[in-house]
């Protein structure tokens, strides 16, 4: 049997109890009228270890029978459900149904929690107040479970004691305690709204003894409402479309400006490839043997492989600067798109502008990196063709070369 089912029919037989006396263990007479009753008062003896359900004169449950009468204790285990006088028995005995609700028999009224109740009964307000509990939990940096209390971090620890009473349930505004379960969005603003909670909720507590706050706050809802509503106004008042599309467009000027710097920085040195094809031109003379100009050519020639290698080298470090603002632009469009997602595809073409440039520059740099490649080549192609003992050795290794040479 669940244990749903075993806590129903625990209910059924506490109910029916004649000469009750509440205990701790409640103790009563049980009158055995139909089939319900005989099958609900076994099973529940049956799991003794979860009901702590007892026959006061030990009679054979194989004996047990309708019309019968018994003398029973029940004193359920704490974590299988409470049998208490009221409400505010079970809020005053047990600090975890403060927070969660257990499985419950009132026995002033017989309520229990499968009970038909109607909104404002005190049970509807306790259930909406553990609602508050949980909404208040995401605001607090934790919820201690064995204190109970919920715990703020400002200018050190800050602790709201869950306490409570039936009092505070019937004299608190039901429905701004219900409009502040509510009042946390779940998308844009869900972070700000969450600290502005906090801090209206430390803020209107902190002047108060530890025990008092949490059912000064229940029966002072409304203020807390309007300090929330007052808090979000002001952040909203920071907050606005054109501010938005401000920043965007300053981060555009100013990732603009890096990727452009990613070709200026180097402009002076881009100048040299078309000086050092020149160089090459004029400078290397035509060497028939193994002489001075065979030796001026050659040194040209190293000059040039000196010139591309490090030329490679200082486009490949530009190409890795232009990748980190590629991924630097991609991370702010993350960031737009999770903090104000309410407004961030209206804002959305500047970062597909940015990106669009950033792979653009990365095109050019590897062009200049071909025309480096080709202008090494072009050296090769001058200095076998006016050096002769150069060509016919390279010849000697690759004959493929005599076609060109």
């Amino acid at each position: 049997m669940t244990t749903r089912a075993l806590w129903t029919e625990l209910v059924q037989v506490a109910r029916n109890l004649s000469g009750r006396q509440e205990g701790p263990p409640v103790r009563g007479f049980f009158s055995i009228k139909s089939e319900s009753d005989l099958r609900a008062l076994k099973s529940c003896l049956e799991a003794e270890h979860d009901t702590h359900l007892t026959l006061v004169n030990a009679e054979e449950q194989t004996g047990l029978r309708i019309g019968q009468t018994v003398e029973i204790t029940i004193s359920p285990r704490l974590g299988f459900g409470l049998i208490k006088h009221d409400l505010d028995d079970m809020l005053i005995g047990s600090r975890r149904a403060r927070i969660k609700e257990p499985s419950f028999l009132f026995i002033a009224d017989g309520v229990s929690n499968d009970t038909p109740i109607d909104g404002d009964h005190v049970v509807s307000r306790y259930r909406v107040v553990l609602q508050l509990i949980e909404t208040l939990k995401r605001s607090a940096a934790f919820l201690d479970a064995d204190g109970p209390a919920l715990v703020f971090i400002k200018n050190g620890k800050f602790e709201l004691p869950i306490e409570y009473n039936t009092e505070a349930l019937v004299n608190m505004p039901l429905q701004a305690v219900r409009d502040i379960v509510s009042i946390l969005p779940a998308n844009t603003h869900e972070n700000q709204c969450i600290a502005i909670l906090g801090e209206a909720v430390v803020s209107f507590t902190e002047g108060l003894a530890a025990e008092e706050r949490f059912r000064h706050l229940l029966v002072n809802a409304t203020e807390i409402k309007r300090r929330f509503e007052q808090g979000y106004h002001l952040f909203a008042a920071g907050f606005s479309y054109e501010k938005i599309k401000d920043q965007v467009e300053a981060a555009r000027v100013d990732y603009i400006g890096k990727i452009h710097k990613v070709l200026s920085d180097i402009q002076n040195q881009l100048l040299g490839i078309p000086v050092a094809t020149i160089i090459v031109a004029t400078q290397m003379k035509d060497a028939k043997d193994v002489g001075y100009e065979f030796w001026v050519n050659t040194a040209v020639l190293v000059g040039c492989w000196v010139f591309a290698s490090l030329m490679v080298f200082l486009l490949h470090n530009q190409s890795h600067t232009l990748g980190v603002l590629r991924d630097e632009i991609h991370r702010q469009e993350r960031l737009l798109k999770k903090e104000y997602a309410a407004v961030a595809s209206q804002v959305s073409n500047t970062f597909d502008y940015l990106a669009k440039r950033a792979i653009t520059q990365g095109i050019i740099l590897w062009v200049i990196d071909g025309f480096v490649i080709v202008g090494l080549l072009l050296s090769h192609v001058i200095y076998l063709k006016l050096t002769p003992p150069a060509r016919d050795w390279a010849v000697s290794f690759l004959p493929i070369l005599a076609q060109w040479f």
